[in-house]
């Protein structure tokens, strides 16, 4: 058998210029094209059958989300000001995939915000559609903690040195979660005691 990933554990999210990590494209839909150039040989030898080799990739990831700019945990307004007022586009992306037994993949990449649209009517709830272009590779992270919840915390890595991410567990990632600073070099995540004994998995990024 085969859990599915769910859109809860697909999340696409942007690093604004403070370095905190925003989810925009968990709300709703989202999707991915990696294509890839082929080269065709031509070889004397080849008659019937065209020969190619790799060549280089491209990737594109477009999809809608609700609107939700008051959150702290959601992503900004600067989402949308910034391509309207043809300031800075581009961000640095995160994919994050995760399934039920907390097998999780977390991937960097960079990005352009290719196109916009928002979508609202009186009384409606707003949406939008967006369209990203990757502009290099994508970067698998590693800085990856698994920790199991006891007495509503877990262990966390020093702020000074490492970013928090988001908090992967039960097929979902959540991003509303903060590191605290106790005193003596400890650190936790408070995550309430209903999951103490859960198995989380907390991903970050080195500053």
């Amino acid at each position: 058998m085969a859990d599915i990933v769910k859109t809860e554990g697909l999340v696409l999210a942007i690093t604004d210029g403070s370095g905190n990590v925003y989810p925009f494209a968990c709300a709703s839909s989202s999707s991915i094209s990696i294509t890839k150039d082929l080269i065709e040989l031509a070889p004397k030898t080849n008659t019937n059958y065209r020969e190619y080799i790799n060549g280089r990739q491209t990737a594109t990831i477009s999809g809608s989300g609700l609107v939700k700019i008051v959150q702290s945990n959601m992503h900004p307004i600067t989402f949308f000001d910034s391509f309207i007022e043809a300031t800075d586009t581009s961000y640095v992306g995160y994919l994050d995939l995760i399934d039920p037994q907390n097998n999780y993949k977390l991937y960097k990449f960079s990005c352009i915000l290719q196109s916009l649209s928002l979508e609202s009517s009186y009384s409606g709830t707003p949406t939008y559609n967006f369209t990203l272009q990757v502009t290099g590779a994508f970067t698998e992270l590693t800085e990856v903690d698994t920790e199991i919840v006891s007495s509503g915390k877990i262990t966390a890595r020093d702020t000074a040195t490492d970013k928090l991410v988001a908090i992967g567990y039960g097929g979902k990632w959540y991003y509303n979660y903060s590191v605290t600073d106790e005193g003596g070099g400890v650190f936790s995540i408070t995550l309430g005691t209903s999951l103490d004994g859960t198995t989380v998995v907390s991903a970050y990024i080195a500053i």
